[in-house]
């Protein structure tokens, strides 16, 4: 809807529904990244100076995680609102 209202058309909302249809993998490699990117800052031992952003991009991870495992209830609820 904030797209329409920006006058971003149709194009693009066909261009985002695609991206939508691989939401898992995009997802399920986003968190592999982010698997592999808390083993090399322990193996290196920068663990102290990352812990923050490790810690941030790990919940957003897990936050989109969320959001995908519960889009047909945030959908339901949003339409509710209507």
């Amino acid at each position: 809807m904030t797209m329409m209202l920006l006058g971003l058309g149709g194009s693009w909302i066909a261009v985002f529904g695609k991206i939508a249809a691989a939401s898992y993998y995009v997802i399920a490699l986003s968190s592999f990244v982010v698997l592999a990117a808390w083993v090399v800052s322990y193996r290196r031992g920068s663990m102290m100076r990352l812990k923050w952003w490790l810690g941030g991009t790990t919940a957003l991870t897990l936050l989109a995680w969320v959001v995908v495992a519960n889009e047909a209830r945030i959908n339901d609820f949003l339409i509710m609102q209507m």
